[in-house]
């Protein structure tokens, strides 16, 4: 494991993605955004029809060329609106 440390901890008082963050900083991030209509699994989850447009959004970042994370995350089309502004910190 990358960071082994993230086996004892459980990320009661921060979430997994900025604990990882702050000990492997990224200095590289993509942002994936598309399209999709809900299946029967994710218009369950979001409580929708299946069929439903959503707004699909994958982050990926890395540290140098090693990948940090990976997430996806389904909206609702209608109730979201995407604004991506970010840069890794200067320490």
């Amino acid at each position: 494991s990358a960071v082994a440390e993230a086996g004892e901890e459980e990320f009661l008082e921060i979430a997994p993605g900025p604990w990882l963050i702050g000990r492997v900083p990224w200095s590289e991030a993509e942002h994936r955004i598309r399209a999709t209509a809900a299946d029967d699994h994710v218009a369950d989850t979001l409580d929708i029809d299946p069929g439903a447009p959503c707004l699909v959004v994958e982050r990926r970042t890395w540290s140098a060329e090693h990948p940090v994370t990976h997430v996806r995350f389904i909206y609702p089309a209608e109730s979201h609106t995407l604004v991506a502004r970010f840069t890794p910190s200067q320490g």
